[in-house]
């Protein structure tokens, strides 16, 4: 079954006669123009559309931070290179600081915005253009980029980050420090994710590589790495002033006194006779609870007539998975092959589906049909990965079930050598019991809940507790049991 790549999917919304008319008035910069009638599901998706025929950085403008991830998670399926601005922290007791990793984001991606010209797309809330950031053009001059190759004198360089203000330390562990060990410099810059950590060969960077800040081993190579030496601290100016002439700004649910080029609301909000033609609606599947897809035959009956309905419509149908091993399950719950002609199963974050008639469009989501939300955001995810407790998992043995947060449930069959590297070896079940050899570094693991059997649910339990001690937390059995890539690639 051929996958559809997501501009094609686009490129038919934007052929439509009512949504094309509202893009040519976009072109002719004829403000504001508004898109009515748009489900919250379909507002990312109506976003990527505009994004994809407009060659300006656009910033969307969501009403709230929980608004902002929602569309953030389900506009990278479509427009994967989107930025998301979190709302800066502000302290609500008294000497609590702001997040560390909040303010490192704004940084970067303000910093990005300086320093590149190509058009971006950029996720923000409206109440974050008010709150403060450096001010324009300080970034950019207190930027510094070091190369992998590049002369450069290390002590040139520890006299910068001295005079910057970076703390010299034994062992770096959070941003604004340094330490050096013979011809290793290792240092933590304010806007970075990860810790960078430079090899010197005399006056030549020997290495330049990311390294995990628990367990201080490089996580990857890096061609070059920006240091950010001063203005983290600057606040002489506010967001608002990072967006250019050139810029749109898309208000999504926008308030009467906001002024924005673009508007997208899920209420009528244009002028003259209320007008459906361009409306993005409910698919109408009805609701579907935890397990029903799987276990009750009428409810899968009740789908598979739906789907036959929209083919004989010639509908263009698209199911979003979070994973693919959804997928294939997803497959194996339709047992019927004739069910599932023409509709396209493709990876994606989704978590409500939509219909748009004006195109003969249908767009589903795994997550409403399997009666859950959409799991794990991909950005909340790689915020995580960076903080995760390790997991003994010396406690797997062979024939442990275990699944992976990309490809599904899987039995673990030990550890086999493939080439130099040294692997897992995981056989994906119950699909045709085809062993599929995943790289050890690439490795994201929770232990699987069964409720049939007690000995996995207390070693389950088990390990969730070591997490929960690490982190502070309460033990939770159904809370994932996450260790870091890196981690697991260290522990084999």
């Amino acid at each position: 079954m051929q996958k559809p790549a997501s501009t094609d999917l686009l490129e038919i919304v934007a052929k439509s006669e009512p949504i094309g008319r509202k893009l040519r008035a976009i072109e002719r910069t004829q403000w504001p123009v508004q898109f009515s009638h748009v489900i919250d599901p379909a507002q990312a998706f109506l976003v990527a559309a505009i994004a994809s025929k407009v060659q300006n950085t656009i910033w969307v403008l969501c009403p709230s931070v929980h608004s902002q991830e929602l569309l953030y998670e389900s506009l990278l399926t479509w427009q994967p290179n989107a930025l998301f601005l979190p709302e800066a922290e502000f302290a609500a007791v008294e000497n609590i600081l702001p997040d560390p990793e909040i303010a490192a984001e704004r940084l970067a991606l303000l910093t990005q915005l300086e320093r590149e010209q190509a058009p971006r797309l950029i996720v923000a809330t409206r109440a974050s253009l008010d709150q403060a950031a450096p001010r324009r053009g300080a970034l950019q001059t207190a930027l510094i980029q070091l190369r992998h190759g590049a002369n450069e004198k290390m002590e040139r360089i520890l006299e910068q980050l001295t005079g910057a203000g970076y703390e010299r330390v034994a062992q770096v562990t959070t941003r604004g420090q340094f330490a050096v060990r013979g011809g290793i410099v290792d240092l933590y810059s304010w806007q970075a994710p990860l810790p960078t950590r430079l090899e010197f060969f005399g006056d030549q960077i020997e290495s330049l590589r990311e390294f995990d800040i628990d367990s201080q081993t490089s996580v990857r190579d890096l061609r070059f790495a920006d240091i950010l030496l001063g203005a983290a601290d600057d606040q002489g100016a506010t967001v608002r002033d990072y967006i250019g002439r050139d810029h749109l700004k898309i208000a999504i649910e926008p308030e009467e006194c906001f002024n924005a080029d673009i508007q997208i609301s899920a209420g009528w909000t244009e002028w003259g006779p209320e007008d459906f033609s361009g409306a993005f609606q409910d698919c109408e599947i009805g609701a579907f609870a935890i397990g029903d897809l799987m276990l009750a035959e009428a409810k899968r009956a009740q789908f598979a007539a739906r789907l036959r309905e929209w083919r004989a419509n010639k509908a263009k149908i698209i199911i979003y998975f979070q994973t693919e091993g959804e997928i294939e399950r997803f497959r194996e719950i339709m047992d019927e092959k004739e069910t599932l002609d023409s509709v396209d199963l493709v990876e994606g974050t989704l978590a409500r589906g939509f219909c748009f008639p004006a195109a003969n469009l249908v767009v589903l989501s795994a997550a409403e049909l399997f009666g859950r939300l959409a799991a794990h955001g991909r950005r909340r995810l790689r915020r995580i990965e960076r903080h995760r407790a390790q997991i003994d998992f010396s406690e797997l043995t062979e024939g442990d079930f275990v699944v992976h947060l990309e490809h599904g449930i899987g039995r673990f069959w030990g550890l086999q050598r493939v080439g130099k590297d040294e692997v897992l070896s995981i056989e994906r079940v119950p699909l045709c019991w085809c062993r599929k050899k995943i790289a050890a570094s690439q490795l994201a693991w929770r232990r699987e809940v069964d409720t049939c059997q007690e000995k996995r649910r207390s070693i389950h339990f088990r390990l969730c507790r070591q997490n929960a001690r690490a982190s502070g937390r309460a033990a939770d059995p159904s809370r994932p049991c996450i260790c870091s890539r890196q981690q697991m690639a260290n522990r084999i």
